[in-house]
């Protein structure tokens, strides 16, 4: 885990512009509500992401007996820009366009053809069969686009799939270099694309210290989803040591700046033995 000159470039880039782009706790936004152009409120339920990229490709909506007995998976495309301060964001399609979109099949996993149906009926095009190419203005992206994921490992029943949970990963167990740590408490994404960035890491339930620390993905070794538990390629002194997070507010290039400054002393320190 090595950090170079483009990294901190980048880095130093989006602090001097103070960019209006900020990392989000999808445990914080959970709670946020929707709206359709009709009017019509109804919550966050869950995001649901690709193990491929990690980015967030849909939100799994609660609109209440509105809806009835209907599970509303939602495009992220139809967000407009959220309302941070109302904790409320816009949808761009109405109740009648929701009310005839295709249901899922009701199992916890959403398949790849329910996928294509899906992104057919609002007219987007497949996510999955785009080239991976960097987004305009990816110099201003940080970490920069696209990121390194973990190796997965799935059960045989889940091969019919890409997509998983933030509901289903919160909770997984963390592996460090010498033992268990704690596990995944939140994930943060980047509300400019809604990448996710980093992982929340508590150890209270493992370790006699309380602590609620981060890690980039990207430094994620290995994600089991049979064994719910995520590999990382740090000891535990590592993690006890690290800045700690408060989730319940955005997080801030100074914070970023300060935690890439940390790990960089702890693996130029681990170099030099």
């Amino acid at each position: 885990m090595n950090f170079n000159s483009q990294q901190k470039y980048l880095l130093l880039i989006i602090i001097n512009l103070k960019s209006i782009n900020m990392k989000r706790s999808l445990k914080e936004l959970k709670g946020f509500s929707i709206e359709t152009s009709d009017g019509t409120k109804g919550k966050i339920k869950d995001f649901i992401f690709d193990e491929d990229n990690w980015k967030v490709r849909y939100l799994d909506a609660d609109f209440g007996g509105f809806f009835k007995d209907k599970r509303v998976l939602l495009p992220v495309n139809v967000m407009k820009e959220p309302l941070w301060d109302d904790q409320s964001i816009p949808l761009s399609v109405s109740d009648k366009y929701i009310e005839n979109s295709p249901s899922p099949v009701d199992k916890p996993t959403v398949s790849r053809e329910y996928e294509k149906q899906l992104m057919s009926y609002y007219q987007f095009g497949a996510y999955w069969t785009d080239e991976i190419a960097t987004p305009v203005g990816s110099g201003m992206y940080y970490p920069s686009r696209p990121i390194k994921v973990p190796v997965k490992e799935v059960n045989e029943n889940d091969l019919d799939t890409k997509l998983r949970s933030f509901k289903e990963v919160k909770g997984y167990h963390i592996l460090a270099t010498d033992g268990h740590l704690g596990h995944v408490e939140d994930i943060i994404a980047d509300d400019a694309d809604w990448q996710l960035i980093y992982v929340v890491i508590d150890t209270s339930n493992w370790r006699p210290w309380s602590k609620k620390v981060i890690l980039l993905i990207s430094w994620l070794k290995e994600i089991s989803y049979a064994t719910k538990e995520v590999s990382i390629d740090v000891d535990t002194d590592v993690i006890k040591n690290a800045p700690e997070i408060d989730t319940s507010k955005p997080i801030e290039a100074a914070f970023e700046k300060a935690l890439l400054d940390y790990y960089e002393r702890v693996f130029s320190s681990e170099n030099e033995h």
